[in-house]
């Protein structure tokens, strides 16, 4: 079991030697066994969560509408921030009404732009602890904090 603990490229989350699944030493086949199946329960959900919200079941832009619409999106966050922006496109997530833009930074998982007006919402990483989902990453417990009207979009400047 040692040899085995010692080859396990786990992540260490209480130290060398100590599993990552329950704290106690050694690896467990049970805690390993319990990781497998959350992980498969979350892939299951971020597959489900794509399909339902996501134009196009999937991360990313698909066609040339939809890159139009989302450089607007991009736009318009941009002259919010007053800066460039970074951000991952293969992370956008395009829904009915809006893009999910994946600009953020500690604190920060990214922002909603509604596709009509470009209003912007901000999605902290504290909705995440406010409207829990099971087996969801923050991400996807922060753009349904934003679908059921639960995050406020930021006052913008007026434009003169």
């Amino acid at each position: 079991m040692h040899e085995q603990y010692l080859t396990h490229r786990d992540v260490e989350l209480f130290g060398p030697g100590v599993c990552s699944g329950c704290g106690r030493h050694g690896l467990h086949p049970a805690c390993e066994a319990r990781a497998v199946e959350r992980m498969r329960e979350f892939d299951e959900n971020e597959r489900r969560l794509l399909e339902q919200h996501a134009l196009h079941g999937a991360y990313g832009v698909a066609g040339a509408a939809a890159r139009q619409s989302y450089d607007s999106a991009l736009a318009a966050l941009s002259a919010y921030l007053e800066r460039p922006l970074d951000c991952d496109l293969d992370h956008a997530i395009e829904g009915a009404g809006w893009w999910f833009i994946p600009e953020g930074w500690i604190g920060m998982l990214g922002f909603v732009v509604e596709k009509e007006g470009a209003t912007i919402y901000p999605l902290g990483s504290g909705l995440a602890a406010r409207n829990r989902l099971p087996n969801a990453s923050a991400l996807w417990c922060a753009i349904d904090a934003y679908l059921h009207g639960q995050v406020e979009a930021v006052n913008r400047p007026s434009t003169r």
